[in-house]
């Protein structure tokens, strides 16, 4: 995969009636401002489904849980990951409320996509995605605490920004010490449409850290 022209995608979630909502994308905007108004969740989708029909690989980043632990130790149940690393867990107030809005905003962009490009493939690791050379990768990103920038259209660049910054091979190396991972990304995705492997569901996917500014 060339990933200097891969394109990457990233929402930080929010509500939308309260204005909290915001993307940023890797390359330039090509079409018209309205497309790529970064404050809308359907600016958002047709930036991939316009991506997706021209042939462009696009890696789209949510910055909320994509996964869950499931430890065996049933007192281990809702405790943080380990790549939550000092921050909100995802079983918080604050982690499970991103979490919540975040599947549903999610859900709402890949059912969009799907519904014009769904021959595109769909990828939860990075090591799919690269072999395919196509369609589209679901990552989580993590910006938290000193990471953070001043808005929502900040963090979202942000988390663009990380995730290049981890290219050829993206991902937290934390991700191998989750026990039992269940996959929300996997989920979203067969809900959308795209037939996902059973192994996927569980999985943890790519999972891609801001780091602190210095």
């Amino acid at each position: 995969m060339d990933t200097d022209t891969l394109e990457v995608i990233c929402a930080d979630i929010g509500s939308i009636p309260r204005e909290r909502f915001a993307w940023a994308r890797r390359l330039p905007a090509q079409a018209s401002e309205a497309e790529h108004d970064p404050t809308s969740i359907e600016a958002m989708a047709s930036a991939i489904i316009a991506c997706l029909q021209a042939g462009t690989p696009v890696a789209v980043g949510f910055e909320a849980p994509l996964f869950l632990p499931v430890p065996e130790a049933p007192d281990a149940l809702g405790k943080a990951r380990p790549t939550d690393a000092g921050a909100p867990s995802w079983s918080s107030q604050t982690g499970a409320c991103v979490m919540a809005t975040g599947i549903v905003q999610a859900a709402w962009v890949l059912r969009q996509v799907f519904g014009q490009v769904p021959e595109a493939p769909v990828s939860l690791t990075w090591e799919s995605f690269a072999a395919e050379d196509s369609g589209l990768l679901i990552w989580e990103a993590f910006v938290s605490s000193t990471a953070k920038g001043e808005d929502h259209e900040d963090d979202a660049r942000i988390g663009v920004e990380a995730f290049c910054l981890n290219l050829p091979a993206p991902g937290d190396p934390e991700l191998a010490s989750v026990p039992r991972p269940l996959s929300l990304a996997a989920m979203i995705c067969i809900w959308a449409g795209w037939p996902v492997a059973a192994e996927d569901l569980r999985s943890g996917g790519v999972l891609v850290r801001a780091q602190p500014v210095a």
